[in-house]
């Protein structure tokens, strides 16, 4: 038998059971908190990869349940307040949505383990500009970022997508789209005039209708073409300044653009056999503007008269010039003769039969030549530098366009001849596709100078196919120093003004007393450009010599000379010396002379200079519905909680032991 120790007594029973319960009421109740944390924080795993089977959807039931009727809504600490009710009907016909074909569920845009549970945290978002830019920031992890027809301004590096989004003053992307009312693509531009206004708030809808409208084509056009509106989501800057060029312009329908009739239709002129009413589509307005009308039947048809910009006169065409009086002028199919330089995703279709009241098609009977003709759009939109773009649009991360953009491109249409069909331009040709397989150069004597270079407008690119040293080293193309995406400089939309855009390559030729000293006197009297010289003006458009030589060879007078008269042969120097003493003769034995005076100081005809670059590809992003790569995903928001309040009740569980050891020796002393 134990002997108990002096000064100490055992507590009673009944109290070591009730501090023996004590110690399993909270051994419980840490036990339970841990494993409810480890519950809470089960990761919610993503697939990694294709071969492993999708899983159900996560049903959103009790979002909708809740949401679906709440009349009510919660206000952000800047005073604004947003709404909790979700239009479930709108939200069902959203192509986000359960039931669409690639199936988009509540918690795919709200993600977040605690953010989300029930009951909600409050919102970290401060102002409703930081709520649509929290959601924006969802909406790009399967779309790429754009903002069309709004300024961007280059993000602060390293902003990333948050750098786009939250720039003052710009819409975010549910201020366009909606939050749970997404339309599909082929009705955004039903929806879409509704939210231009909450901002554009002085403006009716039907302004807006009128702005996002797309530029119409004749039928569907091409298979594989969208239109240059499509580009516009991703390339919104190219885009905007795209829309003030000649190629965006060069032709345009009266009814929605009355400014961009040139002519002078007051002018009683014989030469002018039609009136304004007549006029449906102009071409062109730079140096001379031609004019379309529409039949009955839908035909468009080149009415017979030009007005001439630079003289400020009607013009009769050709064949009406030799028509005699009362004699009806046959009018030229603008689609069959002209279409191909003048839209975007041209579709040539054979012929279309004329079907008689049984629906069979009538014997050598033809509706018309073009009937079957469509196309995408008019002007020269992107897809006619950059090719097709739909695949493009499908899948922009992995399909990319033709960016090239060679001088190919540009002489599919500046340049005369025939396509193997017969037609008067390149039919098949496709960016990236050898020209010369398509089209057949003209060499008539009509249309070129002997010396190969152009004698009428239109031929740039045989001009510059004739070989000088910048073609042939293969570092210089017309969009080096032709503007192609924006207004550029001057009427050929330069990317600088003539001169400055020569010194890039040549800068020592400025020096004008240096490059060209025998005209130092001239010098004092006029200015001089490099293309005065280096490219004089040798083709007709609207009058004599309006149109700059793109050789890049100075037409020598000795060529004059040699080929009979100016007439037969102009050249470089007597495009400016029309005296009747400066005759090719005279030009020929100045040159000589000046060759003998004067050292001509010259280098390289060639420099290094710039060359065209194509924007940087934006950086790729998933596109919606395909699956990506997402690491496990654990909330950690539960574990300050849990930590702390474990540490308390291991503390209350301390202080009880040590208050009841104290209590029992205090007893004991007191015994």
């Amino acid at each position: 038998m134990h002997r108990p120790i002096d000064g100490y007594a055992p507590p009673p029973p009944a109290k070591r059971v009730i501090w023996l319960w004590f110690f399993c009421v909270c051994m419980a109740t840490l036990i339970g908190v841990v494993i409810l944390g480890a519950s809470w924080a089960t990761p919610v795993l993503a697939e990694t990869s294709s071969q492993i089977s999708q899983p159900a959807p996560a049903p959103d039931t009790a979002c909708r349940g809740c949401h679906g009727d709440n009349q009510r809504e919660i206000v952000l600490p800047s005073g604004e307040a947003v709404k909790l009710l979700v239009s479930l009907a709108h939200l069902d016909s959203s192509v986000h949505t359960r039931n669409a074909e690639t199936p988009v569920n509540c918690t795919s845009c709200h993600t977040g383990v605690l953010r989300y549970r029930y009951p909600h945290q409050p919102n970290p978002a401060q102002s409703l500009t930081e709520f649509s830019g929290g959601a924006s920031a969802v909406c790009v992890d399967c779309h790429y970022p754009h903002n069309p027809f709004h300024e961007i301004q280059d993000p602060v590096e390293g902003d990333g997508v948050a750098g786009l989004l939250d720039k003052e003053g710009l819409p975010a992307c549910t201020d366009c789209h909606g939050n749970h009312e997404v339309a599909p693509v082929d009705q955004i531009d039903e929806i879409m005039p509704g939210a231009c206004v909450t901002c554009h708030a002085d403006q009716p809808e039907e302004w807006a209708a009128a702005f996002l409208a797309p530029r119409p084509g004749l039928g569907q056009g091409a298979d594989g073409y969208v239109g240059s509106e499509r580009c516009m989501g991703c390339h919104a800057d190219r885009y905007l300044t795209w829309r003030e060029t000649l190629h965006a312009t060069t032709i345009q329908r009266v009814a929605d653009a009355p400014q961009a009739v040139v002519a002078d239709f007051a002018v009683d002129d014989p030469d002018r056999t039609f009136d304004l009413a007549q006029v449906a589509l102009t071409i062109g307005g730079r140096w001379q503007q031609r004019f379309i009308t529409q039949t009955v039947s839908g035909d468009l048809l080149v009415l017979p008269g030009h007005w001439n910009v630079a003289t400020q006169e009607w013009v009769a065409d050709h064949a009406a010039e030799g028509a005699g009086e009362g004699e009806t002028v046959p009018l030229v199919n603008w689609v069959e003769s002209c279409s191909f330089c003048h839209v975007t995703g041209l579709e040539i279709a054979d012929p279309a039969p004329m079907l008689d009241a049984a629906g069979v098609a009538m014997t050598d009977t033809l509706v018309s030549a073009t009937a079957g003709w469509s196309f995408q759009e008019f002007g020269i939109g992107c897809e006619d530098c950059h090719g097709a773009g739909a695949e493009h649009v499908a899948d922009p991360a992995t399909v990319k366009p033709y960016n090239q953009a060679d001088d190919q491109v540009c002489g599919a249409c500046h340049s005369r001849g025939s396509s193997p069909e017969g037609h008067p331009f390149p039919a098949t040709y496709k960016p990236g596709d050898t020209l010369t397989d398509h089209f057949t150069l003209t060499t008539d004597a009509p249309t070129r100078w002997p010396d190969g270079s152009a004698r009428i407008h239109n031929q740039q690119y045989a001009d510059w196919m004739l070989g000088n040293t910048m073609q042939e080293s293969g570092e210089i193309q017309c969009a080096t120093c032709h503007a192609v995406h924006g207004a550029g400089q001057g009427p050929s939309q330069l990317v600088e003004p003539t001169n400055q855009l020569c010194a890039s390559c040549h800068v020592e030729k400025l020096a004008l007393a240096n490059h060209i000293p025998y005209h130092e006197q001239a010098m004092k009297k006029r200015d001089f450009a490099c293309n005065d010289c280096h490219m004089p003006m040798m083709a007709t458009v609207a009058v004599d010599y309006d149109i700059h030589s793109h050789t890049f060879k100075q037409p020598n007078p000795q060529g004059t000379l040699d080929h009979g008269g100016l007439a037969a042969m102009p050249n470089g120097c007597n495009q400016c010396h029309k005296n009747l003493s400066e005759t090719p003769e005279w030009a020929a034995t100045t040159i000589s002379w000046a060759l003998d005076k004067y050292v001509i100081r010259s280098t390289s005809p060639f420099g290094p200079g710039p060359t065209p670059a194509s924007p940087p590809v934006p950086t790729p992003l998933p596109s919606a519905g395909e699956q990506h790569e997402v690491s496990a995903y654990v909330d950690f928001a539960w574990v300050w909680p849990l930590f702390y309040g474990v540490l308390a009740l291991v503390a209350v569980i301390g202080a009880a032991l040590v208050a009841r050891f104290v209590w029992l020796r205090r007893k004991s002393h007191v015994g």
